[in-house]
């Protein structure tokens, strides 16, 4: 049985019996429906920035065992207080109130402020105590603001509070708490802070644009149909898609995180345009005097082989995404991937089949949408590219040019915060405390000595402090604390009563020994010895010549007698960004190879193939070329834009040359196959990149930067795209009229 056959039954079995289809779609949708909202294994919501790090990756392996050996270095949570005198007894009887009451709060491990210092040695003895604490090795690292005029409280949150859920409880107990202090001025900052912020400022983004962008469907393809149904119809096929793939990823244990809670925005919107094709095809066919049943079966057979086509470009384009090695993008990419072949089933099933069911559209109605206003649109254009083609291709090769000059603009050098726009209350506290008190991101050094109790040997004790001074005057460093301070304070308090290192091993051994608590700077054995930083919010590029000065440091003090390691939460996102760009960009090449590759075979051309291909290479480059110009960086947020686009825009173009190897077929005639094409499939194309163009310019007004900038690429290179393949193809084609094959030749 071939292909042919296979489809003629499936068309007249689904138009045959549509209650029974009907019935088994609402048993499966309501079966995955059960499983995604209501088993105990339903779809979960995990937010966690956790699953950003990258999966068999030597700095992560690195960084887990330095969390084993020491403890967590992103559990520091710190609260910038502003009031008019924070040495007033007021304030610190108020700041030590509260200090104790944060520490009562679970999750909380140890809190330090000016309130539970010992506060009659730096306020009695000392006239001036801004000066003591900025004389204090361990005090001065961010206690009090570079002025004097603020301070802070640091929290030490327990180990195990090492996700969201957990981590979203504590901190809003603490801010809860420091919120009674009413006549304060807060800023909060420290990693705890800012992912609990960042992943509740990302859920009500998430919160907000899904409803928009479906109200914003909904009216334009009210605007488009002028029928109830026009609008329900595509609505009921998305709507069941996305219950099928909720239920997809609650059987996979796949969760609704930073990335994948994009994917039913991005399917809604794409469905969408699968429903216009459908819909505008079956008024096409009853415009052209066939039956209802005899519309149908053409609608599925003709538009189901290119919507077939589409979804496979669009698919690839998101299962390109899997060959990252984070494990939320490939579930993003698996899922989309997925979730696009679903929405060509279940349209190209559901559509048809409720439109068999019903009374078909009156001829004013039919008139009115293939022969409305937007199809003197695409008459226009065609006209336009009759009467001007030498000028097309002119515009396209300045343009071709101009993205050129771009290209080289473009920026890939991104930060941590690049997420954020100032105005956002993260955003502006995070450079407030970064302003005031130095860095606030953590950077970790370890110094392996290689031999038991060697990293308290009075020698490497002197090079440890002279290699924290040497540190200290690098750029982008806040603060620095050593190991070597904790000793010199004790040997002050308990020891020669002079703030100096230990003379020996055993008197080191003597003053660790002599308090209840471990130094957590040191490991079980002290053959290794650990300096904690916070560092500014640097760029990619900066931390690795951070680590490379940092490395070139130890050299030049330790020589080949200490191993080291840099290390933290910091290096490693960033490295994250840097690497998954490296990814995204490889993934989007083999995702345009396969995409070409399949266009031969579908085309049978590579002519063709290649004249396809131009018309979606030019908006990537225009898109490209506009990052440059607007300065938005090449970031994972818009290496991602490029293989999502890709699949898209390729649609255009498919459509395009399927229906005109169709009208050539009929009239063996370039000019006159593209007219036809233009004036028939050319209103489809211009209606669903204005739907497109209309879902995606919506999160163009996100205040979370990835949502911006996605939103403002993805329209540009659908509306380049769209240009491309309505007036660039057509003229290129008749241009260079390559040869179309067919099988009956």
């Amino acid at each position: 049985m071939n292909m042919k056959n296979i489809i003629n039954i499936f068309t007249h079995g689904i138009l045959k019996y549509p209650i029974y289809v009907l019935t088994l779609i609402f048993i499966i949708t309501s079966l995955f429906g059960y499983y995604a909202f209501f088993s105990t294994n339903k779809l979960k919501v995990d937010f966690s920035l956790e699953q950003m790090f990258p999966e068999n990756d030597i700095d992560r392996d690195l960084y887990v065992d330095f969390i084993n050996e020491f403890s967590r270095e992103d559990d520091i949570a710190i609260y910038i207080y502003e009031t008019p005198n924070i040495f007033s007894n007021k304030s610190l009887n108020e700041i030590a109130e509260l200090s104790s009451d944060i520490e009562l709060i679970d999750g909380v491990e140890s809190v330090l402020s000016l309130g539970n210092l010992d506060n009659e040695k730096f306020l009695d003895d000392f006239p001036n105590p801004f000066q003591w604490i900025k004389e204090h090795p361990i005090y001065s690292q961010g206690l009090v603001s570079n002025n004097g005029e603020m301070a802070s409280i640091i929290i030490n949150l327990e180990d195990d509070i090492n996700n969201h859920d957990s981590r979203e409880i504590t901190i809003h107990e603490i801010e809860s708490t420091i919120n009674q202090l009413t006549e304060y001025k807060w800023h909060g900052s420290g990693i705890p802070v800012m992912r609990t912020s960042y992943i509740q400022f990302v859920n009500n983004e998430r919160r907000i644009f899904l409803p928009i962008a479906f109200i914003v469907v909904t009216l334009v393809l009210f605007l488009l149909f002028r029928q109830i149904k026009g609008v329900i119809l595509p609505l009921i096929a998305i709507a069941v898609t996305l219950i099928w793939v909720a239920g997809i990823m609650a059987l996979l244990n796949i969760s609704i995180n930073v990335v994948t809670y994009l994917v039913f925005n991005l399917l809604m919107i794409i469905g969408v345009s699968d429903a216009i094709h459908i819909l505008i095809k079956y008024h096409e066919n009853l415009k052209n005097k066939l039956n209802k049943n005899d519309a149908l079966v053409k609608v599925i057979k003709e538009i189901g082989a290119a919507l077939f086509l589409t979804s496979f470009t669009t698919a690839i384009g998101f299962f390109s995404l899997m060959l990252t090695n984070i494990r939320i993008t490939k579930e993003f990419g698996f899922m989309l991937g997925i979730g696009v072949f679903l929405l060509f089933i279940l349209t190209i099933i559901i559509i048809p089949v409720i439109l068999s069911m019903i009374d078909t559209p009156n001829k004013k109605h039919v008139k009115r949408l293939i022969v409305g206003e937007r199809f003197q649109a695409a008459e226009k254009l065609n006209k336009w590219n009759e009467n001007h083609p030498k000028k097309i291709l002119a515009i396209s090769g300045v343009l071709f040019i101009v993205t050129i000059i771009g290209l080289f603009k473009m920026d890939y050098d991104s930060t941590i915060m690049d997420d954020l726009k100032p105005g956002n209350k993260l955003f502006d506290d995070m450079k407030f405390v970064e302003k005031h008190f130095g860095g606030t991101l953590p950077l970790e050094i370890v110094l392996n000595f290689k031999s038991e109790k060697f990293a308290i040997d009075s020698l490497n004790l002197i090079k440890v402090d002279l290699f924290k001074s040497e540190i200290e005057k690098l750029n982008d460093i806040g603060t620095i604390i050593s190991y070597t301070d904790y000793l010199k304070i004790l040997n002050e308090e308990i020891g020669t009563e002079k703030r100096e290192l230990p003379k020996s091993k055993d008197d080191a051994l003597s003053l660790i020994y002599s308090i209840d608590s471990p130094i957590n700077l040191l490991n079980d054995d002290f053959s290794k010895g650990r300096l904690t930083l916070r560092i500014s919010n640097i760029a990619t590029s900066r931390g690795e010549e951070l680590k490379n000065e940092i490395q070139q440091l130890s050299s030049e003090i330790f020589g080949e007698s200490v191993d080291i390691l840099v290390t933290g939460s910091t290096l490693l996102a960033l490295k994250t960004n840097r690497h998954l760009v490296k990814n995204l960009t490889v993934s989007f090449l083999i995702a345009f190879t396969i995409i070409f590759i399949s266009m031969i075979f579908l085309f049978r051309s590579k002519r063709l193939a290649l004249l396809a291909i131009i018309p979606n290479v030019l908006p990537l480059m225009v898109a490209g070329a506009m990052m440059g110009y607007l300065g938005i960086k090449l970031r994972p947020s818009t290496a991602m834009t490029f293989s999502i686009a890709l699949g898209i825009a390729v649609d255009d173009t498919i459509h395009f040359l399927s229906r005109f190897r169709k009208e050539y077929k009929i009239y063996n005639n370039y000019s006159q196959a593209i007219s036809k094409t233009l004036l028939t499939t050319g209103k489809a194309i211009i209606n669903t990149t204005i739907i497109l163009g209309l879902g995606f310019i919506v999160f163009s007004f996100s205040q979370f930067v990835p949502n911006h900038e996605f939103g403002i690429l993805a329209t540009i290179i659908l509306i380049v795209a769209l240009a491309g393949s309505m007036t660039l193809l057509p003229v290129l084609i008749n241009f260079i009229q390559p040869k179309i094959r067919f099988k009956n030749k």
